[in-house]
Formats: structure tokens, sequence, C-alpha cells
């Protein structure tokens, strides 16, 4: 019977340690927001604030949610992932502003595509 015991006890604490990380992951996603045009993780309050100081993106908590459940569901694709503010110079490896990149070339290297 003590290896059941110790067993059972190790499940508990199991189960405790998961229900502390998801506890902590929705208070991450409380404070937490994604900009719905670019990407960028910031504060949520400044993002609706201020708006986002990436891209220059401002609107509403429902554009908000409704953008985040669109990239939940997969019927969106982030745009992080689709036009990065940064991007890696392909010669030098630097990470430069993708814009900047595009127009004027790596203000390192001096490559331009």
């Amino acid at each position: 019977m003590v290896f059941g015991k110790t067993f059972l006890d190790e499940i508990d604490k199991e189960v405790k340690r998961q229900q502390k990380e998801q506890e902590e992951k929705e208070r991450a996603s409380i404070y937490w927001a994604r900009c719905p045009a670019c990407g960028k993780r910031m504060a949520k309050r400044q993002l609706l604030e201020g708006g986002c100081y990436a891209c220059g993106w401002k609107g509403t908590e429902g554009e908000l949610e409704l953008a985040k459940a669109k990239r939940a569901s997969g019927q969106e694709s982030s745009p992080a992932t689709e036009a990065s503010y940064k991007t890696r110079c392909p010669q030098c490896g630097r990470l430069v502003v993708t814009e900047e990149l595009k127009e004027k070339g790596c203000y390192i290297c001096g490559w331009k595509g």
C-alpha cells in the first residue's frame, strides 16, 4: 500500500503544478496582447490606449479579441510571420528594419536586394 500512496501523491503534485501553470498563463494573457496588424507583443492597456509602437495600429478591444480568436482558430495566419518589423540581412545576418532594408539596403554591410 505504501507504493500506491506515494504514486497518488506524485499525481496530486503534478496536477497542482499544471493548475498553477495554467493560472499563470491566464494572468499573462490578461496583461499581454499581440497587435493585430504586425503581431508585436506588448501590454494590452498600452496597445488599446496609445496604439502599437511598431506599426501605429489603433483599435478597440473588440477588434483585438476578434484577431486573437482568428489566430487561435487557425483562420488567419499570424501577421508576425507574414511581415515582421525587423528582418535579418541575407548577407551579414544583422537585424534591420524591413522597410529600410527594402528601400536603402543594409546599413551594416551595404547589401541591396
